[in-house]
């Protein structure tokens, strides 16, 4: 007797598990793509190639392309335009006085432990600095990038050149070729475990390119982890640096980030 209830006892167990698994499943929101029906370019000879070989790869796109981004005229800054009162309340902390809200309706894609997700993301002017990005949420922590001028144009260029790539059928999926295709920015990064407060920090390289998921493709803004400026303050109770990003969008997304950065929007928005 004890035999068989302690049976019926596992078997409700495992069914509630089945149960709970499942409707993880069915919550998970679908994120959009671009339609690429068409059979996408393999490249002659393409094979896997290790991590190492890739880091490589980009490498080379570093050192060949570091001279044309180090030429860069003094800016402007955006100063220290008076915050809106609901600007404030949605920065609180440490960083009301480091951002100024543009705006928060608009989503891009991030891969947490189940693949990819829409996440909202707010764009951001960076007080007297030359500075203008976005924040956005992965698995738990709040990212903050921000671009100067050349940065922005660099994205804005490579955006160009990925529609153009996209609408011609040249978008190749060989990995080591399609994650740093459109080159490479310098750039900041914030993080936190809070998107009012993201005191860690520090400046690196990012690269431009574009990763097919499930056949369709995607652009991509991504880095290597970042040392961290924080530590050297507070020692062990953050981390010595950040962890790698990586952020996708569909081609409507793309365009929005393109037009929200421009320096005409940031000047608008900024003097208007």
């Amino acid at each position: 007797m004890c035999t068989r209830k302690n049976i019926i006892k596992i078997s409700a167990g495992i069914v509630s598990i089945l149960l709970l698994l499942s409707s993880c499943q069915s919550a998970k929101e679908e994120v959009s793509s671009d339609n690429y029906n068409q059979s996408v370019k393999i490249e002659v000879g393409e094979g896997e190639q290790s991590e190492e070989a890739m880091d490589d790869e980009v490498s080379e796109v570093d050192e060949t392309t570091a001279g044309q981004q180090n030429t860069k005229t003094d800016s402007k800054t955006f100063g220290t335009k008076t915050q809106k009162s609901w600007a404030k309340d949605f920065f609180t902390f440490g960083n009301k006085n480091d951002y100024i809200p543009m705006e928060e309706t608009s989503k891009i894609i991030t891969k947490d432990f189940k693949g990819l997700a829409e996440q909202e993301v707010t764009f951001l002017l960076g007080v007297d600095t030359n500075l203008a990005g976005f924040g956005c949420s992965i698995i738990g922590v709040y990212f903050i990038t921000q671009f100067d001028d050349v940065a922005r144009a660099k994205i804005a260029s490579a955006a160009e050149q990925y529609f153009d790539d996209f609408e011609n059928k040249r978008l190749v999926t060989k990995k080591n070729v399609s994650k740093n295709a459109y080159g490479s920015i310098d750039y900041k990064l914030n993080w936190g475990s809070l998107r009012s407060s993201t005191p860690n920090n520090g400046t690196g390289t990012g690269y431009l390119g574009y990763e097919f998921v499930k056949n369709q493709p995607y652009f991509i803004f991504w880095s290597y982890a970042i040392p961290n400026n924080y530590y050297e303050i507070v020692g062990d109770s953050t981390t010595r640096e950040s962890s790698p990003v990586k952020f996708y969008f569909t081609r409507n997304q793309l365009k929005k980030l393109v037009e929200i950065l421009s320096e005409e929007n940031l000047e608008n928005y900024y003097f208007n």
